[in-house]
């Protein structure tokens, strides 16, 4: 009787192993140049604009240490936020038809639209750059130049927005002083008409005949009083309401966008290693799985 011919050893069937291993690695690495090749790309455009926004207030009585904290431009901070509103947004939504584009409602498309524009301004040189990120290179493009022409509209309307909140915020300011100037005026007039004098105490009348009598000379002190201080504070405002009267210059678009030839984004290398990674997984499990079936099915 023949002696049985024992089973092959498992690592004689490892070639398997290492076929489908590598095969795997190989077909990941094309795998995952193929998905990097047909993923959306991002194509950055940017469109460069002469802007001034206006400065600051600082009263030329301002201490230098005080001067510092004030840097920071309040009116720079509320263009750049207005640009990103919906009230900015939305006619470009309209005009490039991208609630249709991208089919997504008004909310989702201003959301989107917001997310891939960004804004950088340069108050030294008074430069703003639209920069615009889109997976269409044209429609980046369109984008930045729509905002870019928009610019000079938005920073008229946050100037005159800025303009009345700080004039009412005068208004609230003075608004004490002229009330205690009435009552001072109202005290001197009641003066008067406790001696019998019929008077309606104006700026500039004389009425040093009347001073010798304490309880009007002392109404007329708190009515001089109250005007000087009521005129010092709108001489105060003064300079405030000429830094507000000068027109700001116009916005110049000095360098308009253009579709970007190239993207920017991930390299294709560290998507080919992903996918190879997870074919070497895949090939060392269905190579071991092959191995370990031929090994029991060829003795």
């Amino acid at each position: 009787m023949k002696r049985r011919r024992g089973r092959r050893g498992f690592w004689w069937w490892s070639w398997l192993l290492a076929l489908v291993t590598i095969a795997g690695v190989v077909g990941g690495g094309l795998y995952g140049r193929k998905k990097w090749r047909d993923g959306p790309k991002d194509y950055l455009s940017t469109a460069k604009l002469s802007v001034h926004i206006r400065p600051p207030f600082v009263a030329k009585s301002a201490r230098v240490e005080d001067v510092g904290s004030r840097l920071d431009n309040l009116n720079e901070e509320a263009v750049l936020r207005d640009l990103k509103s919906d009230e900015a947004l939305r006619p470009i939504i309209d005009a490039l038809d991208l609630t249709q584009a991208w089919g997504l409602g008004t909310d989702d498309a201003l959301a989107e639209l917001r997310s891939s524009i960004d804004l950088d301004h340069d108050r030294l040189v008074k430069e703003l750059y639209v920069k615009v990120s889109r997976h269409d290179p044209e429609e980046a493009a369109n984008v930045a130049n729509l905002l870019a022409d928009s610019v000079y509209g938005r920073v008229k309307v946050v100037d005159e927005r800025q303009k009345l909140e700080g004039a009412k915020i005068l208004k609230n300011e003075l608004a004490p002083f002229i009330e205690a100037e009435l009552e001072a005026r109202m005290a001197l007039k009641d003066a008067f008409a406790a001696k019998n004098i019929v008077i309606e105490p104006k700026p500039g009348m004389d009425v040093s005949a009347y001073l010798l009598d304490p309880d009007i000379r002392d109404a007329h002190l708190e009515w001089d009083s109250t005007r000087d201080t009521m005129a010092g504070v709108k001489d105060s405002q003064r300079a405030f309401e000429s830094h507000w009267s000068r027109k700001v210059r116009p916005t110049v678009v000095t360098a308009r966008a253009v579709p970007a030839p190239s993207f920017y984004g991930p390299e294709v290398e560290p998507i080919q290693m992903q996918w190879a990674l997870y074919g070497l997984t895949g090939g060392m499990v269905l190579g071991s799985l092959l191995s370990l079936l031929c090994w029991k099915l060829f003795p």
